[in-house]
């Protein structure tokens, strides 16, 4: 069973404790675009008993309030109440009220200030701004790659997925806790993990627009920015990550995202595809015209297997290191799975 968001968020999230007095309820929503806060009509701010699944808040809000929300993050526990920050289209927001703020009490006053002050930056760097923009306006192209071109052009066996998902088998230890840093709507890592009897599984991505369309109960679904988060320490026994690196913007970013899947877990899986357009052929020809030009695919940080192993190796000298490569009709793939030395 799906542990309450709370309790998540406590055992996963360095997370600051505020002594603010925000009423009784379990969940306070600070709702915010780029220039305002916003509230109820009755000047109050929306909140909730109870959450163990944070998407279907996510819809409710939408709906009953005609927001648009783009991106969600927990801020701060005040005495008993978990604060979670919900980013909305500044073009989506008619049925709620800007905050005024010479009507808030101090303590609500102190929570918006320490929300500019400590999360003002969060989802707008360039290329985390593009990557939502990206997602959001071209989302029924993607649903179409989805529905027909992967169905029925790019099959499950063209893709050789039956093969790959037995590596993966292989590859997936046998623990508590994993986490997929950037799932968007792909549930194979949840589907191992379910298998292997893991208790704890969370799916994570920047997107919101792919979390949506996940439909797994028993996962806990976050929207962090893997460049920037609070995400704890040793928080996961595994952390996988898929073809996210070439996301990145500049190889220091892919070292910075390394590091982040060292210092959450102990087990890393990497699956990355290598540069399509060196290796030619269909790979060159799907990426210049199906990823980038029609679906376009923001990423750019393309490496072969040279440079890939490189940095891997070089990032990772005291674990141990397995690899394997994998060739499918969409191109040439390096899989890694790094395991720390413990002490």
């Amino acid at each position: 069973m799906k542990m309450e968001y709370k309790t998540f968020i406590s055992k996963h999230y360095d997370v600051e404790k505020l002594d603010l007095s925000l009423g009784n309820s379990n969940y306070l929503f600070l709702i915010y675009d780029d220039k305002y806060y916003y509230y109820l009509k009755n000047k109050k701010f929306l909140d909730a008993k109870s959450i163990t699944n944070i998407l279907e808040v996510i819809n409710e809000l939408n709906e009953s309030c005609e927001l648009k929300i783009t991106n969600y993050y927990p801020i701060c526990f005040c005495k008993n109440t978990l604060v979670i920050a919900f980013r909305a289209d500044v073009n989506s927001i008619s049925n709620l009220e800007k905050v005024r703020f010479f009507e808030l009490s101090d303590d609500y006053k102190k929570l918006c200030k320490y929300h500019e002050e400590k999360f003002s930056t969060i989802f707008i760097s360039s290329n985390v701004e593009k990557e939502i923009t990206m997602s959001q306006k071209y989302i029924r192209r993607y649903k179409f790659h989805e529905r027909f071109i992967k169905k029925y052009i790019f099959t499950e066996k063209k893709r050789k997925k039956k093969e790959f998902h037995e590596l993966l088998v292989d590859l997936i230890p046998k623990k508590k806790s994993i986490i997929d840093v950037s799932c968007g709507d792909n549930s194979d890592i949840f589907r191992i993990a379910r298998e292997k009897g893991y208790k704890t599984i969370v799916g994570n991505d920047i997107c919101l627009n792919y979390l949506k369309t996940q439909k797994d109960l028993d996962v806990i679904f976050t929207n962090d920015n893997i460049e920037e988060n609070s995400i704890k320490k040793k928080s996961y026994d595994v952390s996988f990550v898929k073809n996210t690196l070439h996301h990145m913007n500049n190889l220091l970013c892919i070292n910075n995202l390394l590091d982040m899947l060292a210092n959450i877990s102990n087990e890393i899986v990497i699956v990355e595809i290598l540069n399509p357009q060196e290796t030619g052929g269909l790979p060159k020809f799907l990426n210049t015209y199906l990823y980038t030009k029609f679906l376009k695919d923001v990423g750019r940080c393309y490496l072969n297997e040279v440079q890939l192993k490189n940095i891997i190796y070089n990032k990772f000298k005291n674990c141990k290191i397995e690899y394997h490569k994998f060739v499918n009709v969409l191109g040439e793939y390096m899989v890694f799975k790094i395991v720390k030395e413990e002490g």
